[in-house]
């Protein structure tokens, strides 16, 4: 099957939605002591569940990414595409006023996708129990998390 018949069956996506800045963290500094490689954790606020990502980024990245501290609300656009695999994945693309080039198999950036119920025995909380599957209320509202 060639490359454009497989890319018509599997189209890419487009979304728009917003995140929560959870963490900024250096993970290689420059010779002159500018931040040449960052990795920022969001939280996908709208999303039902506990939704993380973990996105990595370069010096221009880091540089502008560095405005927005932790606890700030951003909007992020969210490109949802086929990996060769054989499943969907999704990737930001901008974050805040910061483009954010997608490079798919770089080491760094990855999600964390759970939803959570508490787990009862005899009446008295025990623990919980996480299903790490996307769930039918998470991809009403953040479609580009299917899989």
């Amino acid at each position: 099957m060639s490359l454009l018949a497989l890319a018509a069956c599997h189209p890419t996506e487009a979304f728009e939605s917003t995140v929560q800045v959870v963490r900024n963290d250096p993970v290689a500094n420059a010779e002159n002591g500018d931040i040449s490689l960052v990795d920022l954790e969001l939280e996908w606020d709208p999303c039902p569940g506990d939704q993380y990502q973990v996105i990595r980024g370069g010096h221009d990245f880091a540089a502008c990414a560095a405005k927005y501290p932790q606890g700030t609300y951003v909007p992020v656009k969210v490109v949802h595409f086929w990996d060769p695999r054989g499943y969907y994945r999704w990737d930001i693309s901008r974050f805040g006023d910061c483009d954010r080039p997608i490079e798919p198999d770089a080491e760094g950036s990855y999600e964390k996708s759970q939803e959570c119920v508490p787990v009862e025995a005899y009446g008295h909380p025990v623990g919980f129990s996480c299903s790490r599957r996307p769930f039918r209320q998470l991809l009403a509202t953040c479609p580009w998390m299917g899989r």
